[in-house]
């Protein structure tokens, strides 16, 4: 099986993307609440600034150098009382606050890096390497060598051959092997194959298994020892080649006559 280094980093790239998908929604969260918190900041100091702005200059005291203390006293009260409530009466939420602002984009993160290519090294750890020439190991892939089994049992002896026969049958056409091994005796029978050409058929005749005859204007072979005339009727013979048509007459010749004398000149 053959290593896909391609769909080796597209899994490796959905397994980052995966992993790293719920560290992104904690994130955001972080953002959106201190940027939540900026926003009531920004708010109150808002409130706090109108509020100020609203609220009349104190009056010099009696000499017209020191600060009137009550005046203070009732201006810090107007103030409070001019900020709106953010929170409602026991404990009930207080209205909902204005959109903040967009924040300002962040900056452009690094490029990433992509698989470029797998290696197997000597010892079966496989290395990538990234787009960005970066190497990492991840890890032993290919098993060392098992240790070696347990030595098998010893096989028996083996068969000595101390005799051979081959012996050809006539009636049937067939060689017959025995050989004997150990007091076993194993006989195997197979056709001889070929024919062997006879001539014309007479009878009384006995064809041997494999012989061909002509007979009838047809070429007979016998399929086992028999003493049949050859017949499409006998189990015995098989039709190796049908008799031809006769040809058609011909015309009829001129009458011959005897050739004339020869003459001598004396």
């Amino acid at each position: 099986m053959s290593f896909d280094h391609i769909l080796f980093g597209q899994k490796m790239g959905e397994a980052i993307i995966r992993a790293i998908k719920p560290l992104q929604a904690e994130i955001a969260e972080l953002k959106q609440q201190l940027a939540d918190q900026q926003d009531v900041r920004e708010m109150v100091a808002e409130l706090v600034q109108e509020a100020v702005s609203g609220l009349p200059l104190p009056e010099p005291g009696k000499d017209g150098k020191d600060c009137d203390m009550e005046a203070v006293k009732g201006m810090l009260a107007e103030m409070v009382k001019a900020i709106p409530t953010i929170k409602g009466e026991d404990g009930k939420d207080g209205a909902d606050g204005k959109d903040g602002r967009d924040g300002k984009d962040g900056e452009r993160g690094a490029d990433g890096a992509g698989v470029a290519d797998l290696l197997i090294d000597r010892d079966g750890v496989l290395v990538a390497t990234f787009t960005d020439g970066r190497m990492k190991t991840l890890g032993e892939v290919v098993g060392k060598d098992g240790r070696d089994g347990a030595a098998g049992r010893d096989g028996e002896d083996g068969l000595s051959l101390e005799s051979f026969e081959m012996e050809y049958l006539p009636d049937s056409h067939e060689v017959r092997l025995k050989a004997t091994a150990a007091g076993r005796v194993q006989e195997v029978v197979y056709p001889a194959g070929g024919i062997h050409a006879r001539g014309y058929w007479r009878d009384g005749t006995k064809a041997q298994a494999g012989d061909a005859w002509t007979h009838d204007g047809c070429l007979w072979v016998a399929r086992s020892a028999t003493s049949e005339k050859p017949s499409a009727q006998s189990d015995s013979w098989f039709l190796a080649a049908r008799r031809g048509r006769d040809g058609e007459r011909g015309q009829k010749g001129r009458d011959g006559a005897p050739p004339a004398p020869i003459k001598v000149k004396e």
